[in-house]
């Protein structure tokens, strides 16, 4: 029997849930398929791969942007100033796209989905090929809806070219997470256990259960569940990550043994979502340059290189100490002044301060400084005072941290989206709100035990936590400390409602300044001390200098704090939670409404 080959015309709705919440422009629903795909590809396994794999390589998520909107918060001091200072317009956030092709409009993301269900529905390959490939499809699809948050058209089919019904409204967002939850539910039914080798990297039954937990978190958290309405849905969130965690754990995956390593060792057993990169050096290559804009400019191989990812005081304060206790807690034992000593290992494996053992380039005894004036640093030095350790491989060269788009390189390091401790965290929460508190508290424990927190006398820091409120914060604290510039903050604030609580606040660093005797700098006034200058030996001042030491710290430097936001001040507005259609989607049908908050809006985000 001959099949219809309908190029099929569907729509490829971006994404669903949380930020921004988008209408159909008409022009993309009518898009025609210029590449006349043939219908006899879904009866070819390599052919339906080879268009499921270009879907992975639009479609997986990348590596977080410093300064983008989406990872702007209290973290960094890269940051999005239109929306950290309240300035926002309608037309900010475009990343449903702003074109009508496939790597300008997400559309095209779900059409490629729609066409990989329907057409293998439609062929002829045995279940036990074709299962898995859907699979696949309906996590995809699942993700890119979830990707940008919000109640947009469902379109879930094909549809050919002299359907009528192309003028979609948007869904409710109950409606939306219904139906991600069911291709989830789809996905995690068809999907394998793993991999072989060959194949690392793709989506599995585990990943499609662990991001249904984080599809029903985010819906029963206080962004779209305001004054905690539905109760229930922390049920279903407990319910959905409980099985999450269950089945992770019967297919091996784990937390990893070392937290400084989870980016560094690739394919490790807590990686659960990954978009995989190389450091092939040819063209056109599947490298990363993060390593490289985050690296100090001293370990990079440009004068304008590294520094990107700048961690903020805010950050290093948020760490705990080793007793898992808070700084601020009476019996902590916090310095203020030698601020890393005796702190979570975390704060060791994540943030550079001045005077830290960083043994980049494959450099044991390296030491980075971070003073003003420091020569290796030159112009490049980091305004806050650290530098970000995490996503930096100390094994490799500064010249192998560089990518280039025509001939390839760069570090090669994968995109860890997902890992274990998210759903360990996730699991934590959900128990903690539905009354778990003895269950919350195992979760978190397994997390600082990996860390390395000492038992100490306050059980890892966790019998601080007495009640839910108090639990909560603790574990708010938490997943900023676990995950610590891996873009997840501004998302952790945004669906707990507490981005708006930065209003009034501001980002600060730190700025040590060398004491005289002491100098920045290689001078030649002998009744100076030059912290840069190499005696006969190669051996400088600052190198052998004890800093753990107070009295030799504090007579070599001064430290200031210093204001990343010394002219504005942060402001957040609440109409944030639920950004505006940009004017590409709001003008194209009569049938969008417009987010309430925003100017003509009518659509309610929260139904």
């Amino acid at each position: 029997m001959k099949r219809k080959n309908n190029f099929l015309k569907i729509v490829a709705v971006s994404t669903m849930l949380s930020t921004a919440f988008w209408g159909c422009k008409k022009d993309i629903f009518d898009l025609v398929d210029h590449n006349g795909i043939d219908s006899r590809i879904w009866d070819d396994a390599g052919a339906v791969g080879q268009f499921l794999d270009k879907g992975y390589d639009l479609m997986m998520p990348q590596w977080p942007t410093p300064g983008a909107i989406h990872n702007t918060s209290d973290e960094l001091n890269s940051a999005n100033t239109t929306f950290l200072y309240g300035t926002l317009t309608d037309n900010s956030v475009t990343d449903i796209g702003t074109g009508n092709s496939v790597t300008t409009n997400r559309y095209f993301d779900i059409r490629r989905c729609n066409m990989g269900i329907d057409g293998l529905n439609s062929g002829l390959l045995p279940d036990d090929v074709k299962n898995p490939l859907k699979g696949q499809f309906f996590m995809l699809r699942a993700m890119t809806y979830f990707k940008i948050y919000g109640g947009v058209p469902l379109v879930l089919h094909g549809q050919d070219v002299t359907d009528d019904e192309l003028n979609v409204p948007r869904s409710k967002s109950s409606e939306c997470i219904d139906q991600i939850v069911k291709d989830l539910d789809s996905a995690a039914m068809l999907l394998p256990k793993s991999w072989v080798a060959a194949d690392k990297g793709r989506l599995t039954k585990s990943a499609a259960l662990a991001f249904k937990g984080r599809v029903l978190l985010n819906w029963a958290s206080p962004q779209f569940n305001v004054n905690n309405a539905f109760p229930e849905r922390w049920e279903k969130a407990y319910a959905a990550y409980k099985a999450a965690y269950d089945t992770c754990v019967s297919h091996g995956i784990a937390l990893y043994s070392s937290y400084a390593n989870i980016f560094v060792v690739e394919d490790n057993s807590e990686v659960l979502i990954v978009r995989k990169h190389d450091a092939i050096s040819v063209s056109p290559g599947r490298g990363t340059n993060t390593e490289y804009i985050t690296r100090p400019r001293s370990e990079t191989t440009s004068a304008a290189g590294g520094g990107s990812n700048q961690p903020t005081l805010n950050l290093v304060r948020a760490y705990l100490m080793n007793n898992g206790l808070p700084i601020t807690y009476p019996s902590s034992g916090y310095n203020d002044t030698l601020f890393w000593v005796n702190r979570d290992p975390r704060f060791a494996a994540s943030i550079s301060y001045n005077g830290d053992l960083w043994a980049l380039s494959g450099k044991p005894t390296r030491k980075q400084w971070n003073y003003i004036g420091v020569v290796e640093e030159g112009s490049g030095l980091t305004a806050t005072g650290f530098y970000c350790k995490r996503i930096c491989n100390p094994t490799i060269t500064a010249l192998q941290t560089q990518y280039n788009s025509n001939s390839g390189g760069g570090s090669g390091m994968d995109w860890v989206e997902m890992r274990f401790a998210e759903v360990v965290m996730g699991l934590a929460e959900c128990a903690n709100e539905t009354g778990r508190m003895t269950e919350a508290k195992d979760m978190v424990r397994l997390i600082r035990k990996r860390a390395g927190i000492a038992v100490g006398s306050f059980d890892y820091g966790l019998s601080i936590a007495t009640d839910i409120p108090t639990m909560r914060d603790l574990i708010m604290n938490e997943y900023q400390i676990e995950f610590a510039m891996e873009g997840k903050r501004y998302w952790d604030l945004r669906r707990t409602r507490r981005l708006h609580l930065l209003t009034g606040t501001v980002r600060q660093g730190l700025r040590w300044t060398p004491k005289t005797p002491y100098l920045a700098g290689t001078g030649t006034d002998v009744t100076k001390i030059y912290l840069d200058k190499p005696d006969a030996n190669g051996i400088r001042p600052r190198d052998t200098a004890n800093l753990n030491n107070m009295s030799v710290y504090t007579k070599m430097f001064t430290i200031a704090l210093q204001s990343l936001d010394a002219t504005t001040p942060i402001n957040i507005p609440q109409t944030y939670y639920f950004y505006p259609l940009p004017n590409f989607f709001k003008n194209s049908s009569y049938l969008i409404e417009q987010t309430q908050g925003w100017a003509g809006g009518s659509f309610d985000p929260l139904k």
